[in-house]
């Protein structure tokens, strides 16, 4: 097999072939070659290995099948006899090996059933980030061999606890270990976010550090002047992206909020309210809410999909679509911008009422979420995403603002916020 290989695949291929892991993260920065790397090496394995079986998770079927999928059709397609070799089933969306009968297959964790059955020699969780420990565990205990993932550091999640175990090791590599394989414009992208003078900082022990401490306001490195000029300088974007380093958004909106099981919100026996935010192209996003009575709110994705692509009106999706359903008493508190929407729902027996409005609602509304308890179910994604992602503006001295960034992600945030501020608002917290 003639492959063309970066340092990270050489790490990753120390790692598997020394016999001393059974779990192998590949982390760090974009572009490292991380997924590539791992497809490379599963190649080999599929044709070395009689009766052999991979399995490569990602969040859907669709997303597996449009990314790590393709990788490993590169990967194969890079030699031509190694191509041959191999036969495709679409439907399957699986490789086998006509010499050796193994295969590999790719899945999503978004039918739990097929989770729950599935039995391989390896498994690969792709962006792990994005999946709950509970899944990981199920299809752990399913693996007989070795447990691969990757992702980037944005977060710290449950994949951490796992870095003090013997029979792991985590891998960080950045875009330089695989920079054969770039082009100079996603070198340049990933370098303009560096807001320090090239050359000034090292990293030690996994911390960007200046004349051997970790940067901060007290030891902060000299500017790198065209990136601070050009307003590309992001220092948590250059740790993550560009140097594959664990950093927390300095910028966040909402920080500390728990994670519960679906399961322990079901069993809740307090009222159900929604927050509903509208998306026509973006979108549609709707949030359950669940309030102990003291202070802590419990929070369950239930929408998260742009109204274009429902195929039938909004009221009727949240009627017929929704398990559980939605049903004609439950609050449903709306973005008040549109009233003309809410009053479709109204009109078709919902109990949709427009979210509390007038100057500074935003920001007020946004302090009462923050001075509350807030725990979201593991199942929430989407709400997850933008949990980590909801931030401030950053003004030209990279110091956090007053003003939400508008390039955040906010639908399931709104729609949060919309029925926590109602509740607080006119209910005076007095439902269980």
């Amino acid at each position: 097999m003639n492959f063309n290989v970066s340092k990270t695949f050489d790490d990753i291929y120390k790692a598997y072939t020394s016999g001393l892991y059974r779990l192998i993260v590949a982390y760090g920065s974009s572009r490292s070659g991380k997924s590539y790397s791992i497809m490379q090496l599963f190649a080999i394995i599929l044709m070395t290995k009689k009766n052999y079986k991979i399995t490569v998770w990602r969040g859907t079927r669709v997303d597996a099948v449009a990314t790590v999928l393709e990788d490993f059709r590169s990967v194969i397609a890079s030699d031509p006899e190694l191509y041959s070799k191999f036969t495709f089933n679409k439907k399957d969306a699986t490789f086998t090996c006509k010499d050796s009968g193994s295969i590999i297959h790719f899945m999503g964790t978004d039918v739990i059933s097929k989770v729950l059955g599935m039995a391989q020699n390896i498994s690969f969780f792709n962006e792990i980030s994005h999946f709950s420990e509970e899944v990981f565990l199920q299809i752990n205990q399913r693996t007989s061999d070795y447990v691969f993932s990757d992702y980037n550091p944005s977060r710290e999640f449950f994949i951490n606890k796992y870095e003090s175990h013997t029979n792991s090791i985590f891998l960080r590599s950045t875009y330089q270990d695989n920079l054969p394989f770039l082009t100079d414009g996603i070198v340049n992208q990933l370098e303009s976010y560096n807001p320090f003078e090239v050359g000034s900082t090292k990293i030690i022990n996994n911390k960007l550090c200046y004349r051997g401490k970790p940067v901060s306001e007290k030891n902060k490195p000299p500017p790198h002047k065209l990136n601070v000029k050009n307003k590309t300088a992001d220092l948590y974007m250059h740790e993550v992206y560009a140097c594959g380093l664990k950093s927390e958004k300095p910028n966040r909106v909402y920080k500390k909020w728990g994670v519960c099981t679906d399961e322990f919100f079901e069993d809740l026996e307090y009222t159900s309210h929604f927050g509903l935010d509208f998306g026509t192209s973006s979108p549609t996003a709707m949030v359950e809410v669940k309030y102990d009575g003291d202070r802590t709110f419990y929070l369950h994705q239930r929408l998260y999909k742009p109204s274009s692509s429902m195929g039938m009106p909004l009221y009727e999706w949240i009627r017929t679509m929704m398990t559980p359903s939605v049903g004609d008493e439950d609050l449903i508190v709306c973005d008040s911008a549109k009233k003309v929407m809410v009053d479709e729902l109204r009109n078709a027996g919902l109990k949709a009422v427009s979210a509390l409005k007038g100057q500074g609602s935003q920001s007020k509304g946004i302090t009462q979420v923050q001075s509350f308890n807030i725990v979201f179910t593991e199942s929430s994604k989407d709400l997850e995403d933008e949990y980590f992602n909801y931030a401030y503006k950053i003004d030209r001295y990279g110091l956090s603002t007053d003003d939400i960034d508008p390039s955040s992600p906010d639908h399931l945030m709104d729609a949060t916020r919309y029925i926590i501020s109602y509740l607080i608002g006119w209910l005076r917290i007095v439902f269980k």
